[in-house]
């Protein structure tokens, strides 16, 4: 099994690398393989429709690579801060690169990150507006990983009491995430998706 690990936060040093170098340890250590996308550390292109009608133009030629990550992948795990209630203009880009061939009937964990106690309205954001023509799949449960600077900092979980539940919250959601991850395999194996005929969400 292979989870891909989207870090959406546009700097190059941020918490949210933190918080997913802290998840791809965990899951390496469960035998899992990771795919990890660091947005601060390797942008996008803006997305423009050149991408349609230029199949050796710079965007097709970036996202390529990419791509063929995330088509191996069984599952995702999409790490959002909250800037001013919003997802980071990156994440949302990099969403609009994405299709059926690399998402579709797969599983997504969201997880949302705050310097102080948001991180909910990202969440929102991203189950409202993120998967129409990926047909990516949410899981019903999330994280918020609230003074994200005084969690996931040691090998050793500290005392602070946040911690200590965030890490254990953490891996319950991302065991949850990794049985979907089975489960949905039989979706996309059965073929039943006519994504050639519909090829855009409703």
């Amino acid at each position: 099994m292979k989870i891909g690990i989207i870090c959406g936060s546009q700097r190059s040093k941020s918490q949210t690398a933190k918080v997913g170098a802290f998840i791809q340890e965990q899951l390496n250590t469960q035998s899992i393989d990771t795919f990890v996308l660091d947005l601060g550390k390797a942008p996008l292109p803006n997305f423009d429709d050149s991408f349609w009608y230029e199949p050796q133009g710079e965007l097709q030629v970036t996202w390529k690579p990419i791509s063929a990550e995330l088509k191996e992948c069984d599952g995702f795990i999409v790490i959002t801060p909250d800037w001013h209630g919003m997802v980071p203009s990156c994440l949302k880009n990099f969403f609009l690169f994405t299709d059926v061939k690399d998402m579709a009937n797969k599983p997504g964990l969201i997880i949302a990150i705050s310097a102080s106690v948001g991180g909910y309205l990202p969440i929102a954001e991203l189950r409202i507006s993120s998967t129409k023509n990926n047909r990516l799949c949410w899981i019903p449960d999330h994280l918020i990983v609230r003074n994200v600077k005084q969690c996931f900092n040691e090998e050793k979980v500290s005392d602070d009491t946040d911690d200590i539940y965030i890490r254990a919250r953490l891996q319950h959601t991302i065991d949850i995430l990794l049985e979907y991850s089975k489960a949905l395999s039989s979706v996309r194996q059965s073929e039943v998706s006519n994504y050639s005929l519909y090829k855009f969400g409703m």
